[in-house]
């Protein structure tokens, strides 16, 4: 209340008026700002490509689409637990995705599966949804639904192995549309 006299006393109503004006708008511009900038906040991932892994990938795509989807289908295994965690953190805060897994490494029968094939055994299965991801993307327009951004490194990379990796791709989804999967 004292503040609201004295300002009373050294300001004429007018005056106040145009002061509290310039304040509201002022904060109104701030928390507009802050809530569209807060609405681009999208995580940036880590680099997590490498050579080898996508060469690995070009050289034995569908052993590795498989070996996962047997993970996945796996409910009851460790490895299957350890998948849907992977995805719950995927969909409901990918910006934890690198604290995941390193908090929760995969089970040393999947690590041991991603190295086999070029990838790291401890972030294969990011490694491989990355790549799937920023080929896809290559090739759309919209990318909103995407809950994360591939780092610049990752997406040269994926650059360099395009038309490989965009044939390989258009060959599982046709094979996909074939036998009905």
């Amino acid at each position: 209340m004292r503040f609201l006299r004295k300002a009373l006393e050294k300001y004429s109503y007018g005056e106040l008026m145009i002061r509290n004006r310039a304040v509201l708008g002022l904060a109104a511009v701030i928390l507009i700002i802050a809530g569209l900038y807060a609405q681009e906040q999208i995580p940036t991932l880590k680099p997590v490509l490498t050579e080898k892994a996508m060469k690995g990938f070009i050289k034995n795509p569908k052993e590795l689409i498989d070996g996962i989807e047997a993970f996945e289908d796996d409910e009851d295994s460790q490895e299957g637990q350890w998948v849907e965690r992977f995805k719950t953190v995927i969909r409901e805060d990918a910006g934890r995705v690198s604290d995941f897994l390193e908090k929760n490494p995969a089970p040393k029968k999947m690590q041991a599966f991603f190295r086999k094939y070029g990838f790291d055994g401890k972030t294969g299965i990011l490694q491989t949804v990355v790549l799937v991801i920023a080929v896809v993307n290559s090739e759309r327009e919209d990318v909103s639904d995407v809950p994360f951004k591939i780092h610049p490194d990752d997406i040269k990379l994926v650059e360099k192995y395009k038309a490989e990796l965009l044939q390989l791709l258009r060959s599982a989804f046709h094979q996909m549309e074939r036998t009905g999967e």
